[in-house]
């Protein structure tokens, strides 16, 4: 087998420039965690009581790089050492300005966040360091008052830019460990850990908390609880679930399993970056992995000459790394540990072993640089300089591989491929997703893959294999067909054991091969990053049939120069009440054309039926036939609705804008009605319909059209889709509308102008008889 160079234990001390060192506390303590918080200056000098723990972090997303450039890297051991080149160059210890921590800096956690920004405690504070291009800034957090000691953050390293996958990367939470879970300060950032505030969980629990994980494929924010007591059945550790402030906790519990350590609380946390739902949970003393997101955690088994599994060797864990689809270890009497994760199981084999007698120190850690190259670095003692340079040892695990005896059993697939693999998708309400996958078994071996989904919860699938031909060695290829759905709609799940169809959630899709063994490693298994929810590029916008501008009433030119218009002081409440303001003045309003465009045209006396278009990626999909409301976001309430509740054939009483709105401790209109506190008037659960002739002020799937008065200007108005069942999408439009045809007013009363006329007409009719009397008197004279 091959050897590992025996490695040097000892390390360097001193002081960078007039910059405070920064020594790491990756220590696991005989003593309360919270007390070596408390008393960093004391315990620090106490080293007969600490076993040093080694670590190496390096920030996960670099598929990304056209470039290929090593990811930043931060190295924990005495001292702190931060490289963007792979260590390839030697590099002084991380330090802090002064000012900001004046005495020694002790750092009891780190993390990136991006790859430029780490995140870290230092003397129980969240500092946030920025560094790119020889620059460097540390800003402290905001929103923590009191002690901490970890942190922990889950990467979204999808390629893209889409958002969802950007929020995930940027939530981290800080907490201190050692106490019972609803007593320990538990603080939650969602900016990347420039603020941060308090989260409590809810309801109490009993045991001693050790974590807090975000489990993003799984749509929940996962507890690891360890029982103070070690009487819990099924083991003294397990994971319970939450939402994901913490706020309410689901009755989602883990299986319980054992959590050995000799030496307090501490634990290593490893999750996949790619979101697959791997945990890796290690100490000194455990290596535990969980391909679910910790609902069941199992240790890893070691395959010996005699390929059966045999519990990993518990002489103590220096370092565990993992890459996609890898896991190795390193263990205190120098032995190199690899495998591959397994959605079913994940095995190990012993790949090296050192002659050294400098057994049970740990003075190397582990990294992947790629997927089949690991690197084992060890930091080179000072030779009394600033700058220290690492050792690298470089192993290509396929050559280890190849070299054990007896020989491993081979890889029994040729190709597992799919178009689908690395990427996010988006399924909204009542869609459908179709994914397939090409599927090559060497002969003989009966393999076959398997379909995973992390979160059953949300997403349901169905899947079938058939043959699809052979390859050009006369293999027979195979084409595994998946359409993937939302669980509560497939009708394959009961409905208690279905997510809330109106939050949705995220679920990772995961093809592999059943126990295909650690020498595949060329074949990685096809992933995709699920959202059931809202597609980034879904919007609606208003049919627009007849224009202002198309019928000549207005320029496009005139609309763009700063064109305003004036509302009435007598027809608009700012405060969206509907209630009239009498010591107001006129509104002046900009019109916002590359906002608005040309306005819709709607002649007064002509009900007017809005029409919503669906468009995704900027096509056309559909009219939306869905409930949504509207309202004048000037506040103008000088129109109203053509039904009633009673015409639109509700049976419990509607919703209306003024009660929503008196719901808001602020009334705010564009948050008061939407899909999520929208009830329909067909609900009979909803309240007793007691006012029948109210105005109904829903549209969309009725005959509701929206009735001007006799007014002619500009309105404009903002939609609202409120149904529930329609999409996850917020969504929501705005347009202009210009009304005209309204006569000017006259001030005199019809009747007075009836009667008038009818006098004129008398007085003519009694003036021509008079004319014709007089006519026929002289006529009669002159004879």
């Amino acid at each position: 087998m091959p050897k590992i160079r025996e490695l040097d234990p000892d390390a360097g001390t001193g002081l960078c420039g007039s910059n405070a060192v920064i020594p790491s506390l990756r220590y696991a303590m005989k003593e309360n965690r919270q007390m070596l918080v408390q008393n960093l200056p004391l315990l620090r000098t106490a080293t007969e009581e600490v076993v040093q723990l080694l670590d190496c972090s390096k920030y996960p997303c670099n598929e990304d790089d056209p470039w290929g450039h090593p990811s930043p890297a931060l190295y924990l051991g005495e001292k702190i050492f931060l490289s963007t080149n792979g260590f390839r160059t030697s590099i002084p210890p991380l330090t802090i300005p002064n000012e900001l921590e004046p005495s020694s800096a002790l750092v009891s956690a780190a993390a990136f966040v991006k790859r430029t920004k780490l995140a870290m405690v230092i003397n129980g504070r969240v500092y946030s360091y920025y560094f790119k291009a020889g620059e460097e800034e540390w800003i402290l957090a905001q929103g923590i008052d009191s002690l901490v000691t970890e942190l922990s953050n889950t990467h979204c390293c999808y390629p893209g830019q889409d958002l969802a996958c950007k929020d995930i990367s940027m939530k981290i939470f800080a907490y201190e460990i050692g106490h019972s879970p609803s007593k320990s300060h538990i603080f939650l950032s969602e900016n990347g850990g420039y603020s941060f505030t308090p989260v409590k969980l809810s309801p109490e629990l009993p045991g001693v908390l050790l974590g807090v994980y975000n489990f993003v494929s799984l749509s929940q924010t996962g507890v690891l609880i360890r029982h103070s007591d070690g009487e819990r059945k099924g083991g003294e550790a397990y994971f319970i679930y939450t939402n994901g402030n913490l706020s309410q906790t689901s009755s989602h519990i883990s299986m319980g399993f054992h959590l050995k350590s000799t030496r307090g609380h501490d634990i290593h946390r490893i999750q996949h970056p790619h979101l697959w739902g791997f945990t890796i949970l290690w100490n000194n003393d455990t290596l535990l992995v969980s391909s679910n997101n910790g609902l069941l955690v199992e240790p890893v088994t070691v395959l010996e000459f005699s390929r059966n599994s045999h519990p990993f060797p518990g002489n103590g864990l220096c370092h565990v790394a993992i890459s996609k689809t890898e896991i190795a270890a390193l263990t205190r009497d120098h032995q190199l540990f690899y495998g591959s994760l397994d959605m079913v199981s994940t095995s190990m084999v012993q790949n090296g072993k050192s002659n050294t007698s400098q057994k049970g120190i740990c003075n190397a850690v582990l990294m992947f640089n790629k997927v089949g190259m690991l690197t084992l670095l060890s930091l080179v003692p000072s030779n009394g300089t600033q700058a220290y340079t690492f050792w690298k040892c470089i192993f290509k695990v396929q050559s280890m591989l190849t070299e054990l005896w007896p020989y491993l059993q081979k890889c029994p697939v040729e190709i597992l491929r799919g178009q689908f693999h690395n990427k996010i998708y988006y399924i909204d309400m009542h869609q459908k997703l179709n994914l397939n996958v090409t599927f090559v078994p060497k002969p003989g071996t009966g393999a076959f893959p398997i379909v995973t989904v992390s979160n059953p919860h949300v997403l349901g699938f169905q899947a079938k294999i058939t043959e699809d031909g052979y390859t050009y060695d006369g293999h027979t290829k195979y084409s595994l067909y998946m359409q993937l759905l939302q669980q509560y709609f497939s009708g394959m799940a009961d409905p208690h054991f279905s997510g809330s169809f109106l939050s949705g959630g995220m679920a990772t899709l995961t093809v592999d091969v059943l126990n295909k063994g650690v020498c595949c490693i060329d074949i990685h298994p096809l992933s995709a990053l699920v959202n059931i929810g809202c597609p980034p590029t879904k919007y609606i916008k208003f049919f627009k049939n007849t224009t202002a501008c198309s019928k000549g009433l207005f320029k496009q030119g005139m609309l763009q120069n700063s064109f305003t218009y004036t509302i009435d002081h007598d027809i608009y409440d700012p405060h969206f009440l509907a209630t009239p303001q009498l010591d107001q003045s006129d509104l002046k309003v900009p019109y916002d054309y590359y906002k608005l465009e040309c306005p819709l045209l709607q002649y007064y006396d002509t009900p007017w039926l809005p029409v919503l278009e669906l468009w995704e990626n900027n096509a056309f999909v559909e009219y939306v036939s869905a409930d949504f409301v509207m309202f004048e976001v000037n506040g103008m309430y000088n129109y109203d609705y053509l039904l009633t509740a009673a015409e639109a054939n509700c049976v419990s009483q509607p919703q209306n804008w003024m009660a929503m709105m008196q719901k808001q401790d602020s009334p705010n209109p564009h948050t008061a009605w939407n899909r999520m506190n929208y009830v329909s008037c067909k609900n009979h659960d909803g309240p007793k319909l007691v006012s029948p002739s109210a105005k109904y002020q829903i549209l969309g799937q009725n005959k509701n059209k929206i009735i001007f008065s006799h007014y002619n200007g500009f309105y404009v108005f903002k939609a609202i889709v409120v149904d529930p069942l329609y999409s996850y999408c917020e969504l929501s439009a705005i347009v202009s509308v210009c009304v005209t045809g309204a006569l000017p007013k006259s001030n005199i009363h019809a009747w007075t102008t009836l009667t008038a006329f009818l006098i004129i007409i008398l007085l003519a009719v009694f003036m021509g008889y008079i004319l014709h009397k007089l006519s026929q008197k002289k006529k009669i004279s002159q004879r």
